[in-house]
């Protein structure tokens, strides 16, 4: 499965309903550190493209802010993942070590 970009509230709250597991990652276009782990997000989908039971998707904080509001982020980037529809873990900051490990769990987690 290919990254999805959440364009709406509505979007994402279906995506998390219907997908086991959710990696989420929030950023915006002015974000340096946004832009600087990026690739590193793409490359974790990318390599991850096969499974059926984890999605990627991203979406620009101020594109769609009343999710931003309501996942109450204050710091980007940030990394969110649901595992069932409910929040599970989440980690803030352009932390690539931390960002693999974070998706390296929830892939796990998504063979459970």
């Amino acid at each position: 499965m290919s990254l999805i970009k959440i364009e709406t509230k509505a979007q994402f709250h279906d995506l998390v309903k219907k997908q086991k597991v959710v990696i989420l990652d929030a950023s915006a276009q002015w974000c340096g550190p946004c832009k600087a782990i990026s690739p590193i997000f793409q490359n974790l989908c990318n390599e991850n493209d096969g499974n059926q039971n984890v999605a990627f998707a991203k979406f620009d904080t101020d594109e769609v802010p009343d999710l931003a509001l309501e996942l109450g982020i204050r710091s980007i980037p940030a990394f969110f993942v649901y595992r069932d529809g409910e929040l599970g873990d989440s980690m803030s900051g352009a932390n690539p070590p931390g960002l693999m490990k974070l998706v390296a769990e929830a892939i796990e987690a998504s063979k459970a």
